[in-house]
């Protein structure tokens, strides 16, 4: 079975579908949630608009107490899985997008904007993958479900409120990642530092979420403007800014590189670059240790760096930083190898704040690793299929830094959709970042990648 010619078939139905689900901005809200939305309005519409999907298709459907959402295929007593996630993270700034965030705008063969590859665009080229299998009308010996949640971005709790309260399944796929297949996952480690600050900065916005480099940094400092060593500092960096004098004192911004927090080293951090700004200008002593232990992008200031045997280095990123009336809010993510724990990251990582800096610190979640074996069948399955269909017979199944839903149940592996000898251009960007794009011709492969493992997976071979 190749199945790509009939991904081709539905590649007009698929864009439209993946583009009413980008126009909803699904980001968490706690503070607007309630029964049937225990994650805000906006997470509940994309919740309901999948299912809708799924019910116009003619497939069972079932809204988990608005944490999940299942489209299943099939009556059979056990089920293989497909988990996807509908929410996103925060668009941002808008002045960093070419492209409207929400309209899914095509440009090149590209669907544009959040949530278009991370991960509204990989859901709806599995779920059409099963749509595929359905209308093809196979002979089933297992069900095939759907699941989407809803709260991917930061906790998992809408997976794992459906891992709780529904039948899970025997084994499955989470198309949120890299082709080939995705064997291992780095643990991560999330945590939140606060406390009473003795600093020259009067107020510090940066960042918003634990798993995004921070893009941009606005410092207000209760000091005279320090124009000249600003810009010298802003050269000898090679980074972007901005400063001007008011009655509340010298305000600077620093534009960084947002980036996946799994690969911190591959964006440029605007709050570390502030505090070292601003510790070395005004020689302000908390700044100075903060950004010495914030810095290195392998945990070296808290002493925890490592180098692991199957997933390489442990990694750290700082996502955000708030400092207001002397009180400091800072969000810290640890991305850890199956040789550490994240008790123990966590243990030396706040004794480290509290001896340096004098802040506490507490948990946030902490996901456990995920290392499979890369000789299952469920691998060799996903393996198979990829190479068959991109003629790659070189790439091995991979270990990452970023953390999917497969690590939540057993016998699961992320895999796909985006193809190691496809490269995107450079005008379409990642996973979190502005100008998040899509590749359909992607989608579709991807699509037929799945149909394929979920026919071997699930249905009765003729």
């Amino acid at each position: 079975m190749k199945f790509l010619e009939d991904a081709r078939h539905y590649e007009k139905d698929m864009v439209e579908d993946i583009r009413s689900l980008m126009a909803i901005e699904s980001v968490r809200d706690d503070e607007n949630a309630g029964p049937g939305q225990p994650f805000g309005p906006n997470i509940r519409k994309a919740l309901e608009t999948m299912l809708e999907i799924g019910k116009r298709d003619g497939f069972k459907v079932k809204n988990v107490d608005g944490y999940a959402g299942v489209v299943q295929y099939g009556n059979q007593e056990e089920s293989v899985g497909v988990l996807g996630h509908l929410d996103v993270v925060p668009l941002g700034d808008l002045n960093d997008w070419h492209f409207d965030p929400l309209k899914g705008e095509i440009k090149d063969g590209f669907i544009m904007g959040r949530g278009s590859a991370d991960d509204k665009g990989p859901a709806i080229a599995a779920y059409y993958a099963v749509r595929i299998l359905k209308d093809h009308g196979f002979k089933l010996k297992h069900n095939i479900q759907c699941i989407f949640g809803t709260d991917e971005e930061t906790t998992s709790a809408g997976v794992l409120y459906y891992k709780a309260h529904e039948k899970n399944p025997i084994m499955g796929i989470v198309p949120d990642a890299d082709f080939p297949c995705i064997y291992a996952e780095k643990g991560i480690l999330d945590f939140n530092v606060y406390g009473k600050v003795n600093t020259c900065i009067q107020e510090m916005e940066a960042g918003n979420a634990y798993n995004v480099v921070i893009g941009k940094a606005n410092a207000l400092v209760h000091k005279p403007l320090e124009k000249d060593y600003f810009e010298k500092y802003l050269l000898a960096q090679n980074i972007a800014g901005s400063c001007y004098e008011d009655e509340k004192g010298a305000h600077y911004h620093i534009d960084g590189k947002p980036f996946h927090a799994s690969k911190p080293f591959h964006g440029i951090n605007a709050a570390v670059k502030m505090f070292q700004f601003i510790g070395s200008c005004y020689n302000d002593e908390f700044s100075l240790k903060a950004s010495h232990i914030l810095a290195d992008h392998y945990g070296e200031g808290f002493g925890v760096d490592f180098n692991g045997a199957y997933m390489g280095p442990l990694t750290f990123n700082l996502g955000k930083v708030n400092i207001h009336d002397g009180e400091i809010d800072m969000f810290c993510d640890y991305r850890y190898p199956n040789e550490c724990t994240g008790s123990e990251l966590f243990a030396q990582s706040a004794k480290i704040l509290k001896e340096s800096l004098g802040l506490e610190a507490k948990i946030f979640d902490d996901s456990k690793w995920l290392l499979s074996d890369p000789n299952s069948e469920l691998v060799k399955t996903v393996m198979k299929h990829y190479r068959e269909m991109s003629g790659d017979t070189y790439t091995p199944a991979l270990s990452i830094g970023g953390g999917t839903y497969a690590r939540t149940f057993d016998n699961f592996v992320a895999c796909g959709p985006v193809f190691p000898n496809r490269p995107y251009p450079s005008w379409v960007a990642g996973e979190h970042e502005a100008d998040e794009g899509f590749e359909i011709e992607t989608m579709l492969r991807a699509c037929a990648v799945y149909a394929n493992i979920l026919y071997d997976l699930a249905c009765e071979k003729e």
